[in-house]
């Protein structure tokens, strides 16, 4: 199995040291300062409120240490100095975080839980908002199909841990919001060229400017990589099908546009994106080698959002949206008997929905509390498997409505104490009713310091593909019978501000995974998604971050369990521990340096086979701007070259798939802002 070339206890041993350094060398210099305390929110306003970045734990803006939630924030300064590459390389950063590849999706796990094939639908993702994963599926697309440039981004709000309370299904690992930037004021610009490895190429274009009363934000960006040249499955190692080579089979292209119009308190957002990826090991029985094996996802939304302060200290937030998803694989199969041609067929989802939300909230006294109401219908909802030219030998329509009522109080009961409880109502016309309720008991002993206690019951519905796909050839049955899995989880939370620049943080979790939604076979050898009796998971959690005068830095290491409820096996694609730190450091004024070092235990794949620990270190530098808006950036990735893979489902031959070596990226930026002519 391929890993990291060097024993597994040395790895953790420097790993751990090098979190520890770092921790010890930005502890010194903040220790000291001065207690920078918490401000009483009541008297801020809302644009003093938005600068704390706490938005989407409890659907308005709030003191971080009041949010019933595990929360991580990260800022567009830290995006644009980590040179991350997708939403999936930032989420690896966040504690408990950790990421597979299968050369076709990035898959994100949490705490241990990461089911293969399921397309992230554990994880919501919400743009500005607005629920990005769509209802085939439930995917939530974090790698080179994410629809936005991660220039784009404001910040990224991450809900750690279940989140169904306030947003519904698919909120049981987290629930990750990314804010996108606002027009610029002054009309302006951008440009960027970013060659990579592999034949890589991005180009982005982004322009603000004024429409009258309003301003405008519009984005255009394309990517093309031609991918490894070469990549080597031994699960193929035969003359019949190149001696398990690949080759010029990773191409990976994405094109995208981002549209944002703000004129007062009213906002409306249009996205569009398209990604067509070559798949280079022939997943689901398909022919090695043939390019015919793509996919194509291709995500577009139009939404408008509209949100006033009354004068009685209540908000009312009201947005209405439509969208769109499709879904095009491509799955060549060698022919059925001797000498019969090669079958081919395509594999077909289109989903159309549309839908509103309304939320009020408001103050009462020292006491909040937040109402809402959402419905969603979908106009077409629909699978096909057809060959070229033919109809399709499977077909499946639906056109389900969810309607859900949601809510929240908190209340201040003194200056120590404060309680939070709500939850979330759902009812959808296929699978019934779901319900998801949120307490959390919170104590502050001192302005610096936070303790804790949140239970939370976040659910995923199953969604058309686990009800009703069926595929003939591979025994694939439809389970309309399929109810809501559950997702219980206990969680003891302390915080600490150690003066004005350094957070410190731990916690401790307890999960129950209930009816989980799992792809099984029958005695007959037929495949098809059923509830299963469960899992469970613990584990403990410690952070620190640390950041002034241009410096920042994140530390975090993880201890999970994850078992079966039934056999008590240890849960596959499951690290017992992750260790990890990200900073940030000026360099005089020449710029900044950022470094990143993921460690991971290792781990089982689906067959039980034992994918090996890893230690990973990127490096980026990137420079203030030169000169007539000029900036340029570099990163290296993997810097010392290991060999490492990440597991896969049992869609793929192998049980794990080897990643990329050391790889790079240059990117130059250049910014021009335009000013009216004076007569």
């Amino acid at each position: 199995m391929m890993g990291c070339r060097v024993n597994r206890s040395v790895e953790y041993h420097r790993s751990v040291l090098c979190l520890l350094g770092m921790v010890l060398t930005i502890y010194p210099a903040s220790a000291g300062a001065q207690d920078a305390g918490f401000t009483d929110l009541s008297d801020l306003s809302i644009q003093q409120l938005a600068k704390l970045r706490i938005a989407t734990a409890s659907r308005h803006l709030e003191d971080p240490r009041k949010a019933p939630a595990i929360t991580t924030v990260i800022e567009s300064d830290e995006i644009a100095r980590s040179g991350w590459r997708t939403l999936g390389d930032l989420l690896r950063t966040v504690p408990g975080f950790y990421t597979a590849y299968d050369r076709t999706y990035l898959y994100t796990g949490f705490h241990g839980f990461l089911q293969s094939g399921d397309y992230n639908a554990r994880l919501l993702l919400l743009i500005d908002g607005h629920r990005v994963n769509e209802n085939i599926y439930d995917s939530a697309l974090i790698g080179t199909e994410f629809p936005l440039d991660l220039s784009l981004i404001e910040r990224v709000e991450v809900v750690r841990g279940a989140g169904s309370s306030l947003f519904g299904t698919d909120g049981e690992l987290a629930v990750v919001n990314v804010i996108t930037k606002s027009p610029s004021p002054q009309p302006e610009m951008r440009i960027t060229v970013s060659p990579e490895s592999f034949g890589g190429r991005t180009g982005e274009l982004e322009g603000s400017f004024r429409l009258g009363d309003a301003t405008a934000l519009i984005e255009a960006g394309m990517y093309r990589s031609k991918g490894v040249h070469k990549l080597f499955f031994p699960e193929f190692n035969s003359a019949e099908t190149n001696d398990g080579i690949a080759s010029d089979l990773d191409g990976d292209r994405f094109d995208h546009l981002f549209l944002k119009i703000a004129r007062g308190e009213l906002r409306v957002e249009a996205i569009f994106s398209s990604r067509n990826k070559i798949i280079p090991n022939a997943p689901y029985g398909t022919l090695f080698g043939d390019p015919r094996n793509r996919y194509l996802d291709a995500r577009g939304s139009l939404e408008a959002a509209w949100s006033r302060d009354l004068s009685n200290g209540a908000q009312i937030d009201v947005r209405a949206y439509c969208d769109y998803y499709r879904f095009l694989g491509g799955f060549p199969y060698a022919g059925t008997s001797s000498g019969a041609a090669a079958d081919f067929f395509w594999n077909e989802g289109n989903n159309h929905w549309i839908g509103s939300e309304l939320v009020y909230g408001k103050r009462v006294g020292r006491h909040r509390m937040v109402l809402g109401s959402s419905v969603e219908h979908n106009l077409e909802l629909k699978q096909t498997n057809y060959r070229p030219g033919q109809k399709p030998f499977f077909e499946s329509h639906q056109n389900p409505t969810d309607v859900a009522v949601f809510g929240e109080l908190e209340l201040n009961l003194n200056r120590h104490w404060a309680v939070n409880a709500g939850g979330r109502f759902d009812w959808q016309s296929i699978y019934g009713r779901a319900a998801a309720p949120r307490v959390a008991v919170m104590y502050f002993p001192t302005q610096s310091t936070s303790v804790k206690y949140i239970y939370n019951r976040s659910f995923r519905a199953p969604d058309s593909y686990d009800e009703f796909y069926v595929n003939a050839g591979f025994l694939d049955l439809p389970n309309p019978h399929l109810v809501p899995e559950y997702f219980g989880t206990h969680t003891v939370v302390a915080e600490h501000a150690l003066g004005k620049h350094v957070h410190i943080a731990s916690n401790a979790f307890l999960v129950a995974l209930q009816n989980n939604i799992e792809e099984q076979v029958n005695p007959s050898g037929q495949s098809f998604f059923a509830n299963a009796n469960g899992d469970s998971g613990k584990g403990i959690e410690a952070e620190i971050s640390a950041g002034a005068k241009g410096w920042s830095s994140r530390a975090s290491y993880t201890f999970s369990r994850t078992r079966d409820a039934e056999t008590h096996d240890r849960l596959e694609n499951s690290p017992g521990h992750l260790a990890k730190f990200n900073g940030a450091a000026p360099i005089r004024r020449y710029g900044w340096i950022g470094l990143e070092l993921f460690s991971s235990s290792s781990q089982q794949s689906y067959s039980g086979q034992h994918i090996s620990p890893f230690v990973l270190a990127n490096a980026t530098f990137t420079t203030p701007v030169i000169v007539n808006g000029l900036q340029i950036a570099g990163s290296c990735y993997d810097l010392s070259d290991r060999r490492w893979a990440t597991p896969t489902g049992p869609e793929v031959a192998s049980p794990a798939t080897s990643q990329d070596g050391r790889s790079w990226k240059f990117s130059v930026t250049y910014r021009r802002p335009f000013s009216k002519r004076e007569n």
